[in-house]
């Protein structure tokens, strides 16, 4: 069995045309030191995240404590809704989301659709279960991706799941054989 600890990152402040590089907030960084002191307990074999640095920046206090390097693979990078700010395409931020959830096979202007990012994510599942099989790996990644990603195994993860129950940051600790997903739940307790 490989267990994988999927990290949704912590808050980071809107930067525009930043995707990749905007950090985490004071706060952010706080929650970081608060997942790793959740998971404490938790067995972690190795660390993958996002290239991104507010998902890079969440696990590594997680890293640090225990002496392991965060490796990168773009698989659990964000969705891209388009190549630019959705105002460009005559969207908000909302309606270009709902678009892309309501019709799973819609993608914007140089965006990926629902499905490829779902396609995407489960790959770079696949690879992590293949590379640190038997193991268990915390990863980094952003809540739409990682609520699509789930939706292939699960279909209780959806928009509603995003939107309603994924906090900023979360945990959830799935359990895998062969390839299948056996279990998942929430191992993380928002600060209140």
């Amino acid at each position: 069995m490989t267990t994988l600890l999927f990290v949704r990152h912590a808050h980071s402040p809107w930067v525009p045309n930043r995707e990749a590089e905007r950090p985490l907030s004071a706060s952010g960084y706080a929650a970081a030191e608060r997942v790793a002191d959740q998971l404490a307990d938790h067995t972690v074999d190795a660390v993958v995240s996002s290239p991104y640095e507010r998902a890079v920046q969440t696990v590594e206090p997680l890293a640090e404590r225990r002496g392991l390097a965060v490796e990168r693979d773009d698989g659990f990078r964000e969705r891209a809704l388009t190549d630019g700010p959705v105002e460009t395409i005559g969207e908000t931020f909302e309606s270009a989301v709902r678009a892309v959830w309501d019709d799973w096979s819609f993608a914007w202007p140089a965006g990926e659709s629902s499905d490829e990012a779902q396609t995407r994510g489960v790959a770079a599942v696949e690879r992590t279960l293949d590379r640190h099989a038997g193991e268990t790996v915390a990863v980094g990644t952003h809540g739409q991706l990682l609520t699509a990603t789930l939706n292939r195994y699960d279909d209780r993860f959806d928009v509603t799941f995003w939107r309603e129950e994924l906090t900023t940051p979360d945990v959830y600790e799935a359990q895998f054989e062969d390839g299948d997903l056996l279990a998942i739940e929430r191992v993380y307790t928002p600060q209140e």
